[in-house]
């Protein structure tokens, strides 16, 4: 698949396409990820929406406040 028929996972959620994407990428060679690696990462990357009574100073999850 040529660059300019590229499909973003983006747009291949937006359009429920995903089975495309997959076959896509597995196509240039992208092996699968493991569940829990793909957790993982998931984790790392999204952020929680803070709540509006919490502040950018008040205690994250940890306990601690951030500083």
């Amino acid at each position: 698949m040529s660059d300019s028929k590229h499909l973003p996972l983006s747009v291949a959620a937006k359009d429920g396409r995903l089975q495309d994407f997959i076959a896509q990428e597995e196509a240039r060679g992208v092996p699968p990820v493991a569940t829990s690696d793909f957790i993982d990462a998931l984790d790392l990357t999204i952020k929680q929406p803070r709540s509006e009574e919490q502040t950018s100073r008040s205690a994250s999850r940890g306990g601690l406040s951030e500083k």
